[in-house]
């Protein structure tokens, strides 16, 4: 069993410092420092629109300055992982924005905003025909944002009406269960499926459900060839990040080998690489994107690492 090493620990605190975005700097201060939530909730609100939602790239493949509900379930995830209350002004503004986006024909949120063409953007966030064609690759929105944002929801359920989350709660299970195919392409679906199953305050008849649907795709979604994974696939740890993740069971020995991959992937300045591009669009944007990637998954891969004890002690 590999553990990062204090010298591959130590190239990568540097690269933080010195190259990440001030949201990944301050959550590596609190996260494994101490660090004040106050510095991470300042370098958050950078990204929060006057709407509410968040936006200017917090996803750092949709380059609109828009909100979206993508980015804002990032941000409300951050503010999840803050121990904030529903009544924190960020969070508070944020599900409000969900609220009045909400599309009651559909049962929906569309995933990025109209003006994403008009920004650079990874290609699979073009939309080439107002909405249909990015429904269409996002299976109609039903898991991708929706799943996600009812988990910070049922976390942040304050402000939210009751009745009309238990119901699009119960669309949003019953999709998941009727999806033909679940846990494609990268498994974001699939990870927000299981986000969903692990939301406090949800029924526990839900939670048996998703959690049955997800145990069920797990064994054939999941990539377990290593030499795979430097590909956009499905990897044992998108779905059990953690050691608590309801499926770690059913990947142990996969995620065991995974960690060892992660650790062996580390880059000379001590980053992690994403493993997909924009295919030569926006070649400048799509560079100051990587970069700010880099940052995101260098905090992501060492809080993982953690996790499983897989950082040797500093």
């Amino acid at each position: 069993m590999k553990k990062l090493s204090r010298a591959a620990w130590e190239r990568a605190q540097q690269f933080i410092h010195t190259q990440a975005r001030p949201l990944e700097r301050a959550l590596f201060a609190h996260h494994f420092a101490g660090g004040p939530a106050e510095a991470v909730l300042a370098a958050l609100g950078r990204f929060q629109n006057e709407d509410g939602g968040f936006g200017h790239a917090l996803e750092p493949d949709v380059r609109t300055p828009s909100s979206s509900a993508l980015a804002t379930g990032i941000g409300l995830t951050v503010l999840k992982g803050l121990d904030c209350s529903a009544d924190h002004p960020l969070v508070r503004r944020a599900v409000e924005y969900l609220l009045a986006t909400f599309d009651r024909e559909q049962h929906v949120w569309r995933v990025v905003p109209p003006d994403t063409n008009e920004f650079p953007h990874a290609p699979w966030w073009h939309d080439d025909d107002d909405g249909g064609s990015l429904a269409r690759t996002f299976d109609d929105f039903c898991i991708i944002p929706r799943a996600e944002l009812l988990a910070l929801l049922h976390h942040f359920p304050a402000h939210v009406p009751g009745d009309w989350l238990e119901d699009i709660t119960e669309r949003t299970v019953r999709d998941v269960e009727g999806l033909q195919v679940l846990g494609s392409g990268g498994g974001d679906d699939l990870a927000y499926a299981l986000g969903l199953a692990q939301a406090p305050g949800l029924p526990e008849g839900l939670r048996q459900r998703l959690l049955a649907r997800v145990r069920q795709v797990v064994p054939r979604a999941v990539e377990r060839d290593p030499a795979r994974w430097g590909t956009y696939c499905t990897t044992p740890l998108k779905v059990a990040p953690s050691p608590d993740s309801p499926v770690t069971d059913l990947l142990w020995e996969d995620l065991q080998v995974n960690l060892d991959y992660l650790i062996e992937r580390q880059s000379a300045d001590g980053a992690w690489d994403p493993n997909w591009s924009w295919g030569g669009l926006y070649p400048q944007d799509w560079e100051r994107a990587r970069q700010e990637w880099r940052g995101e998954l260098t905090l992501r891969t060492l809080r993982t690492l953690h996790a499983y004890g897989r950082i040797e002690e500093v």
